[in-house]
This record gives C-alpha cells, structure tokens and sequence, in this order.
C-alpha cells in the first residue's frame, strides 16, 4: 500500500498555530475514540448478541473479550518497537484499515467462534491505535504542552462512554446489533481518510538504525523495564488496573438487562451518565494531582473505586445505585492520568516508549484474565461475584501503586539526561 505523505513534522511544528495542533488532536482523539467504543459497546450488546447464538452471556463475553485483549496485548509488544523505525503515522493507517474490515465482516457472521476470530483482528487494530496515538503525542507535542495533548487524546476513551456506547445502543435497538459494528466500520474508513491527508509524516524524527543493532538495544529497553521494585509494581499496576473493572464494566450491561428489565437503549443512557462524570473527572484530575501529588491522588482513588465495585451490585434500581455509579466513575477517571504520569517519570526518557508498551501488554493481559474469569463468575454465580472479584483485584492495584513513589524535582529525571 501506498502511503500518502502530508506535511513532516519539524522543529517548527511544535510552534505551529493551534489550528495545525488542534487538527493533530482531534485525529488522535477519533483514533482512540474508536478503540475504546468498539471494547466498551459489547456490554450493552452483549445480551443480544448471545441470544442470536444461544451461547450465555459469560460464555460469549468471554471468548470475545479474551481474543481481543491478547490480540491487543500483542500488538502493543510487536508494533510499538517497530513504530520506532517506521513511525507512527504508517501504522496508524494500516490498522484504520484492519479496524474498518474486521467490524464490517462482522456484519455477515453467523458463528460465534468466527466472531470470535474476527475480535482478534479488531483487537490488533486496536493495540496499535492505543500503542501509536500515545507515541505519536509525545513526539509531536513539547514537553510543556504535552499534558494538555495527552489529556484530550485520552479523553476519547470517557468520550466513548458519553457517545460511542449510546450510539452502538440505539443503533442495535433501532436495527439489530451488527449495525452498531458495522457503523464503527465505516467511521474508521473516516479516520483512515483523515490520517492519510492530514496527520504529518512523522518517521524522518525517529533514528534510522542498523535492524540487528536496533533489536538488541530494543530488547535492552524492554529488560531495563524490569529493573527496579518499583517499575515491577507499576507493570503490575498496569495489570490490576484493567482486570479490576473491565470485567466489572463488560459485564454491567447484562446485569442491568436481566435484573432490572432495562432495554438495550435504557443500557446506552446509563453509560451516558457514567461517561459525563468520568469525562468531567478526568479534566480535574491532572490540577488536582499536581497540587497534592499524583501518587496520592492515584491511591485515593483506587481505594473509593474498590469500595464501589463490592457494594454496587448489592443495589436495586434508584438514587443510591446511580450514585455509586457516578462516584466509580469519578475515581475511575481521576485515577487514570496521574497514574500514567507516576509510571512514565520511572524511567528514562530513552526506555518510555518501551516501558508503555510493557504496560499496555500487561493492562490487556488483564483485561483477557478479567472478561475470561468474569465471564465464569457471573454465569455461575452472579454478578454479585464479579463485583466481589473486581473490587479485590483493584485493591491489588493500590497495593501496586503504594511501592511507587513519587518523583521529585530534577531527581525524577535524573537517569534521563
């Protein structure tokens, strides 16, 4: 495939006027959007999709989550060493067009092991989104404007909960649930079209290496990862953070379904209500964190998210149910950038990309283990267990989270110069 070649990034398009980086943002911001709906959409849709099947809700869940995630997870391993030598950009397109193609099959499926299969292809497309989109950030932006960019990219992830979700539910609700695939499909072929024309060409900034030489300083910054108790715990912080409420939240839908009645469309308006708080707790969270500390924050919060999971599915229909919902949202999305930012100042500047990429390895690991074992939970016992499940795994994250300390001054960058 030919790839078009807009404009490069050079030294002076960090100084650029905000047309040029708002354009930037937004593409990313679609290009994360579109990840994070198509994962999150499943659990207002899963029940339909698993009485199509006649396969239980866990079951399909399960064998659809798990193909995605460990498909995602590694694409992180594999495209983002090879995002360092052939840049971000190219990957960004080859995978808008994987992503596309693959919810499109989906449309035409009639067996849920091909459905299955098919999640791996959008998974990888998706572990390439995630992976590039973050990379592609930190290379374009400057430092001093680079949380303000990272803040918005990732806001495509809340966005998706307050849009994508309630979209794919009307959609399945007016049609039927592969339309609500299909209409993601075609949004990437948009993105795919945006990228092409209108991100810069990004690979003439990353070093040009000998391919035998670049793969042993690669495997060097993947072992320099490891180093330390405290990027251990961050890696497995990375690991609890996803397993201990994606599976609570592929899930939710299906709980809300067969014990409350609600409707696919009823579904979509609660994640709304979700998505607004989060979204809103996400543009706290980063002054809030620089006031009083990242770590603090990040601890804080995980410990009020790990209450909420235990007791929300103890509730019944009412104010207290989506008041926890909105305080699990609030903690969930105060937690997620300072985290990221705690994490990221652990190592050098020379190793940050390969450090990410363990870490977005070892989050959809957790995702895979968490939709696999909750899946079993909530067939078999309810989703009383998955909450039960959840919580304790996040209370594994906080645990993670207490061995990191917090960078101070200069002396967090100290390894870097």
């Amino acid at each position: 495939m030919a790839i078009p070649k807009p404009d490069h990034i050079d030294a002076s398009a960090h100084a650029k006027p905000s047309t040029r980086t708002g354009v930037v943002m937004a593409i990313l911001l679609l290009i994360f959007f579109l990840g994070t709906s198509d994962n999150q959409m499943i659990s207002p849709l899963l029940p339909r999709i698993a009485e199509e099947f006649g396969i239980e809700a866990g079951r399909i869940g399960g064998m659809m989550g798990l193909a995605y995630a460990l498909a995602a997870a590694a694409a992180a391993l594999l495209i983002g060493p090879l995002s360092d030598k052939f840049g971000r950009r190219r990957f960004l397109l080859y995978a808008s067009v994987l992503f596309g193609l693959s919810l499109l099959i989906v449309a035409i499926i009639e067996d849920a092991r091909l459905l299955a299969a098919t999640r791996v292809l959008t998974g990888f497309a998706a572990g390439v989104f995630s992976t590039c989109s973050i990379a592609y950030v930190a290379d374009y932006f400057p430092y001093e404007r680079r949380g303000v960019a990272m803040s918005v990219v990732q806001a495509g992830y809340f966005l998706a909960l307050v849009v994508g979700v309630p979209v794919a539910s009307l959609l399945a609700q007016w049609q039927n649930w592969r339309v609500s695939f299909a209409f993601f499909g075609a949004l990437s072929i948009v993105a795919f079209m945006l990228v092409a024309a209108l991100l810069p060409e990004d690979k003439h900034l990353l070093e040009e290496q000998n391919l035998l030489a670049g793969t042993g300083r690669r495997l060097d910054k993947v072992r320099m990862a490891f180093e330390g108790r405290e990027r251990i715990a961050a890696i497995a912080a990375a690991f609890c953070v996803s397993g201990g409420f994606v599976g609570f939240l592929f899930y939710l839908g299906s709980w809300l379904t067969k014990n409350f009645g609600l409707k696919t469309g009823q579904v979509g308006l609660v994640f709304i209500v979700v998505g607004v708080a989060s979204l809103a707790g996400a543009l706290v969270a980063g002054h809030v964190a620089d006031r009083v500390g990242k770590r603090a924050v990040s601890i804080l919060s995980t410990f009020v998210l790990a209450a909420m999971l235990f007791v929300i599915p103890g509730f019944g229909w009412g104010v207290l149910l989506f008041a926890s919902f909105l305080i699990a949202a609030l903690a969930f999305a105060f937690r997620q950038g300072p985290l990221q930012a705690l994490a990221t100042e652990l190592v050098p500047t020379r190793a940050r990309g390969s450090f990410v990429a363990v870490r977005n390895t070892a989050s959809q690991i957790g995702i895979a283990l968490s939709t696999a074992v909750s899946g079993s939970l909530y067939d078999r016992f309810g989703y009383g267990a998955v909450g039960l499940f959840s919580g304790v795994v996040t209370l594994m994250a906080a645990a993670c989270i207490l061995l990191m300390k917090e960078p101070k001054g200069e002396a967090a960058k100290g390894d870097s110069k």
